[in-house]
């Protein structure tokens, strides 16, 4: 299953932030923005379950005010 999520940070953490996204299982890629996201990261996981995890994970990460998950369709 594959996912984005979109995350924003607390101002000048976004460096931080994706550094410690990207150390996280089923974390392909992190890396910061510019644009209303700060941080974008591709996630590819087994499951829905699995998608849920990663993002309270992300979620409670300190320095990450906002986090939104975009599940890709299946084609």
């Amino acid at each position: 299953m594959k996912a984005c999520v979109l995350i924003r940070t607390r101002p000048g953490r976004h460096e931080q932030v994706a550094e410690k996204i990207a150390s996280l299982q089923g974390v392909k890629e992190a890396f910061p923005v510019m644009g209303t996201a700060d941080v974008v990261v591709r996630v590819e996981v087994k499951d829905l379950k699995a998608i849920t995890g990663l993002g309270t994970k992300i979620g409670n990460l300190q320095d990450v005010a906002t986090a939104e998950t975009l599940i890709a369709a299946e084609e």
